[in-house]
């Protein structure tokens, strides 16, 4: 999925994957930190539960991504004279978050990123096809499962209202993934949503927070910020 070989392969196998929800034990003991990509993290976030239950059978990835992931250099991409209004398939296959996702999951699954005009954040839509009948109180129960202690990951399931699903814009500025689901009663099928600020918990945020775990601080040290919404 990258277009260059590794520059020094030999590292590789002592670098610990930086989500702490997935391994916060590892970073504990760890040197090297390899920090997850920001469309990883929000993928791997939603998909884990259901994938280490044993219940997922395949799962197809949409990722609607601000101007601020394409990288600190300006593009005529990133121009948001340009950008306004518009929606744009910029890597429907190959996106080289797409390895980091299926290592993890240890599953195959397919991925598409779509750009849109917000500057920050990363909404993840994951359609999931199962491989037995489950009902909410059994979803609810793996995500609890994963999730009921984690400082960093809130399950946003609102009855009604317009935040009653994840939303980017609600996270700028925070490190939280914020990760919520819907059952289809027609089909073995679950639409997974999860929305987090690319450069939070998916980057520097991120950082810090492994850093802190290696360094014995509280996890939550420095993180504490709720987020720039409404601004």
């Amino acid at each position: 999925f990258q277009d260059r070989p590794h520059p020094r392969p030999h590292l590789l196998g002592r670098f610990v994957y930086g989500i702490a929800e997935l391994n916060r034990d590892a970073l504990r003991n760890a040197h090297l930190v390899a920090c997850a990509g920001c469309n990883a993290t929000a993928s791997i976030l939603a998909l884990h539960p259901l994938y280490r239950a044993g219940v997922a059978d395949s799962a197809v990835i949409e990722v609607k991504v601000g101007s601020s992931e394409a990288g600190n250099r300006s593009t005529p991409g990133s121009h948001h004279p340009e950008r306004s209004g518009a929606m744009r398939s910029y890597k429907p296959t190959g996106h080289r978050h797409l390895a980091e996702i299926q290592a993890m999951l240890g599953a195959p699954v397919h991925f598409s990123a779509t750009s849109v005009e917000m500057v920050r954040g990363v909404l993840a839509t994951c359609h999931v096809f199962l491989n037995r009948d489950l009902d909410d109180k059994a979803l609810w129960r793996i995500y609890r499962d994963a999730y009921a202690t984690e400082p960093f990951v809130r399950i946003v399931k609102e009855r009604a209202g317009i935040h009653r699903y994840p939303d980017p814009n609600l996270l700028a500025g925070a490190n939280f993934c914020d990760v919520g689901f819907e059952r289809d009663p027609l089909a073995r099928r679950v639409v997974v949503m999860s929305a987090i600020d690319n450069l939070m918990k998916g980057a520097a945020g991120q950082a810090v927070q492994a850093f802190n775990i290696m360094h014995g601080l509280p996890e939550t040290r420095g993180l504490g910020f709720p987020g720039l919404h409404p601004a």
